[in-house]
């Protein structure tokens, strides 16, 4: 027998109930999805989020939160089972009129904050719209039970809806949880399950993405998927290379220093006038698809996208990135929103996600979420095409021939195996395809002690430019440029150090004098290596092979 709920999540579920019975008077995909699009949704979103789960053939599954089985009857057709739970009966009464004729499907009435499972007995735990329906509490509770009911390797998958309600069905009251994503990554990453042997059990991110039909359909970045692989350790998790970048050079803090001195936005060199002056080497065309590695933060790719007409694909190891870029996005969306935008910009504020919404304050909530929505739609077509995900674009599987163009910017350094990185962005492109490069290099000589204390700090890997334009040429492209653009990367540092140091009071009101010691000094001693010839920057330009003749 499951224990007794404590009173605080015996309330939660009472108000989540009570919101279900409400949206569940008629079992339909519209009701599920509590949008008047639904049915065009569903048929392009169904098989994205699917996908983006990953294969699951010969798999036990356990679905959570499986509402009427708009999930169910796909996953059954190649996993060996599932087991289907909802905590509304005529939900899951719904769901086995559907798919009951699946002799591979367990069907369930359940509760997730009570319900009990064999210990490894699943290989798969999905859910999609079920988090935001339960307390941080639950949330906690529930991701180290997934870590008991997962055998070794098995994948946790969710999909929720952050920071504002995203479908436009009207709702009277409104108990779901718009969580920030950093939440979500606090909740997974703070949740370890120790073992009689002195092991731990714990998840580590695969990736974390957008789901692209909403933003194709309704230029709406908020709906987001997670995908976490159980692990167990003997020890504590040894540092992640993300967890290394968001805690070192790509810390909140570090982010916005970099954005005082790129510009808002931006953390690579020349902020937005180098973006600019660099895009039209990419020859984009209106409804093409792009892929950034190593976007940062967005600004280039909202540009990109703005400005010719295309679909950007945006990914980076960096969750503090991403997660800036997705709050920048949500901000956006409804910059009239006043506090809201404001509070997406700042860098993190999220909806409240403890207890339901209720009284004055709920309804001015409400009131509020209501008028975001209508502007976020009113502004749909002035909003970006851009996907955001946190991913390894060493690890990350895109179909061949995926995208018309790669991009990246002053990223590789972070990056040893940059041959197998051009060789998988070389089966990404269309045939035709372009790729764009900058990054930093270093002379063939070997590094001064500074220079090399410098590289060791920030764990980069620089090479000569012409080992850049080798590798590319071994991987299969043509018409390859490696070109030294050193002295214009000496004018964006002049440029961005002149432009910090004149506005010392400001900067130091912000990141104290420390940091505007830190910043000074470092763009002296990068201006000083690049002027002495041993720090370089590179442009690289190539194309695969085929396709229509180069323009």
């Amino acid at each position: 027998m499951a224990a007794a709920a404590p009173p605080a999540t015996a309330h939660e579920r009472e108000v989540q109930h009570s919101y279900w019975v409400e949206h569940s008077k008629e079992p339909t995909v519209e009701a599920m999805m509590l949008d008047s699009k639904a049915a065009e949704i569903d048929q392009m979103e169904r098989p994205e989020v699917l996908s983006t789960l990953g294969p699951i053939g010969g798999l036990r599954v356990l679905e959570l939160g499986a509402g009427i089985g708009r999930f169910t009857g796909e996953i059954a057709k190649t996993a060996a089972a599932v087991t289907a739970c909802d905590f509304m009966d005529v939900s899951v009464a719904e769901n086995r009129r559907i798919n009951g004729h699946l002799p591979n499907v367990d069907f369930r009435v359940a509760d997730v904050t009570t319900l009990k499972l064999p210990a490894g007995g699943y290989d798969v735990v999905f859910s999609n719209w079920l988090l935001m329906y339960l307390s941080d509490a639950e949330v906690g509770a529930l991701v180290a039970n997934a870590l008991g009911w997962l055998s070794e390797g098995g994948v946790l998958f969710f999909r929720e809806s952050c920071f504002r309600q995203s479908g436009d069905k009207s709702r009277a009251a409104n108990p779901t949880h718009y969580r920030n994503p950093r939440q979500y990554f606090a909740i997974v990453d703070g949740v370890e399950v120790p073992q009689p042997d002195g092991s731990l059990w714990h998840f580590e991110l695969d990736l974390c993405k957008c789901v692209d039909t909403y933003v194709a359909v309704k230029r709406n970045q908020n709906q987001i998927c997670w995908r976490w692989r159980k692990v167990t350790r003997s020890s504590p998790r040894p540092a992640l290379f993300r967890s290394f970048l968001d805690e070192q050079q790509y810390s909140a803090e570090g982010i916005a220093r970099y954005e005082a001195v790129f510009g808002r936005g931006y953390v690579s060199t020349g902020g937005e006038a180098t973006t600019r002056a660099l895009l039209p080497l990419l020859k984009l065309q209106p409804g093409q698809r792009v892929l950034d590695i190593g976007c940062g933060i967005g600004g280039g790719d909202f540009l990109m996208s703005d400005t010719y007409g295309v679909h950007v694909h945006a990914l980076d190891l960096s969750v503090n990135m991403i997660l800036t870029a997705l709050e920048r996005a949500a901000g956006r969306a409804t910059s009239a929103g006043g506090a809201a935008a404001a509070a997406a910009d700042g860098g993190g504020a999220a909806a409240p996600a403890n207890g339901a919404n209720g009284g004055a304050a709920g309804a001015a909530e409400r009131a509020q979420q209501q008028q975001q929505q209508q502007q976020q739609q009113q502004q749909g077509q002035q909003q970006h095409d851009v996907t955001f995900e946190v991913s390894d674009a060493l690890r990350r599987e895109f179909p061949p021939s995926s995208f018309d163009a790669v991009y990246s910017r002053d990223v590789l350094l972070h990056v040893a195996d940059k041959g197998a990185l051009f060789g998988r962005a070389f089966g990404w492109l269309k045939p035709g395809g372009r790729l764009l490069i900058t990054d930093y290099a270093r002379s063939p000589s070997p590094p001064s002690p500074g220079f090399a204390s410098y590289i060791a700090s920030r764990g980069y890997d620089l090479h000569p430019l012409g080992e850049y334009g080798a590798m590319l040429e071994a991987a299969g492209f043509e018409e390859v440029v490696a070109e030294d653009r050193t002295e214009q990367f000496i004018e964006c540092l002049n440029a961005e150090l002149a432009r910090v140091e004149a506005g010392r009071a400001a900067f130091e009101a912000r990141f104290g004098a420390d940091g505007y010691d830190s910043v000074v000094g470092g763009w002296r001693d990068k201006l000083a290596r690049a002027k002495a010839g041993e720090q370089r920057w590179g442009l690289f330009t190539a194309r695969k092979p085929g396709g229509a003749a180069a323009r």
